[in-house]
C-alpha cells in the first residue's frame, strides 16, 4: 500500500493542507460484489493546476493499488484520462476483504520539482521526484467483500490458495466464504506460475484440493451448524443434493465415504491427473530417445 507518513524529502500532496497551502487531494469509492467479481469504483479529485497538468502531459499519473492479503493477490492500475476509474477482479482471486489505496505517481524523473501552492517553506528550493515516486496520496480503505446468497457453478472454485514464508506444509481454514489453503511462498508462486498450463494445474489441484476436500466433508455433518451461512458450505450442500438425486444415495453414504466423493464432487481430478502425469511421462521419454 502507498505510505500515508512516509517520510518523503518533497512536498506531498495530501487530504489535509500540510505542505500545500490550499491545495488537496479526495476518493470517493463506490464498491459492489457479486458471486463473479467485484467492481470497485473510485473518484478521485484533486485541486492543484499543476500536478493536473503533470497528468495531462503524462508525466504523472493516478495509480489504485488493490490487495487481498488472505488471497495471493495484489495489483496496481494507472489511469491519465479523467478523475474516475472503474476497476473489475474475478471472485476467485480474492477472499474476505480488499485493501484499497490510491496516490498519484511520477511517471518520468522530475528534475526541478516546484508547485505555485507550495506552503513558503519550500520556496525557490530545488527538488528531484524519481520515476514512480508519489506526488499525492489518500489514506488507504478496507472493503469487506459481500456476496449473495447464490452458490458457486464449481467446486473447485471455493478454494483459495495464499502464500506464507513461514510455513513448509499445507494447512486449510474454513471461516471463510472460501475455504482458504495456505501453501509455502515457494509453492504458491509455482502454482501461480502453472495457472495457464492445463496438465500441470490438474495434478496440483488434486494434490491440494483432493484431501482437503475430503476432511471437509468428513466434518460437513457434524460443521454444519457453524459452517452453514459460508458460501462453500452452501455450494457443497447443493452439489451433494445433486449426487444424491442422480446416483440414488443417501447423505450418510456420502459422509461415510469423503474421498469417494471428494473425487467425485472435483469431477474425477485425481483419475485425471495420473493421466496426465502419465502423459507428461511418455512426452518425456519420447524425448529422451
Amino acid at each position: 500500500m502507498f505510505k500515508i507518513k512516509g517520510n518523503y524529502p518533497y512536498p506531498i500532496l495530501l487530504e489535509d493542507t500540510i505542505d500545500y497551502k490550499t491545495s488537496k487531494i479526495s476518493a470517493k469509492y463506490l464498491y459492489r460484489g457479486s458471486k463473479n467479481s467485484h467492481n470497485i469504483k473510485i473518484e478521485c479529485e484533486i485541486n492543484n493546476k499543476d500536478i493536473k497538468k503533470l497528468i495531462e502531459d503524462k508525466k504523472a499519473c493516478y495509480a489504485v493499488q488493490v490487495e487481498s492479503p488472505n488471497a495471493m493477490y495484489r495489483k496496481m492500475f494507472e489511469f491519465y484520462n479523467n478523475d474516475e476509474i472503474s476497476i473489475t477482479i474475478e471472485n476467485d482471486e480474492v477472499i474476505d476483504y480488499l485493501d484499497i489505496g490510491i496516490a498519484i505517481i511520477a511517471k518520468e524523473n522530475i528534475e526541478n520539482y516546484q508547485n505555485e501552492d507550495f506552503v513558503d517553506a519550500y520556496n525557490n528550493i530545488k527538488m528531484k521526484v524519481s520515476k514512480n515516486e508519489v506526488l499525492a496520496v489518500c489514506q488507504n480503505v478496507r472493503q469487506i467483500i459481500t456476496l449473495n446468497d447464490e452458490i458457486l457453478k464449481e467446486v473447485h472454485s471455493i478454494f483459495n490458495l495464499k502464500k506464507d514464508d513461514n510455513i513448509n506444509y499445507v494447512t486449510y481454514d474454513p471461516n471463510y466464504d472460501r475455504i482458504l489453503i495456505t501453501v509455502p511462498k515457494e509453492i504458491g508462486d509455482f502454482y501461480l506460475k502453472c495457472k495457464g498450463m492445463k496438465d500441470i494445474i490438474t495434478i496440483l489441484n488434486s494434490i491440494l484440493f483432493t484431501p482437503v476436500l475430503t476432511s471437509i466433508i468428513n466434518d460437513m455433518n457434524e460443521a454444519e451448524e457453524e459452517f452453514s451461512s459460508r458460501l462453500w458450505f452452501k455450494t457443497l450442500n447443493n452439489k451433494i443434493n445433486e449426487i444424491i438425486k442422480e446416483e440414488q444415495v443417501t447423505r450418510e453414504m456420502i459422509y461415510d465415504n469423503p474421498y469417494e466423493y471428494a473425487q467425485k464432487l472435483l469431477k474425477n481430478v485425481t483419475i485425471e491427473s495420473i493421466y496426465e502425469l502419465k502423459n507428461l511421462l511418455e512426452i518425456q521419454e519420447g524425448d529422451d530417445e
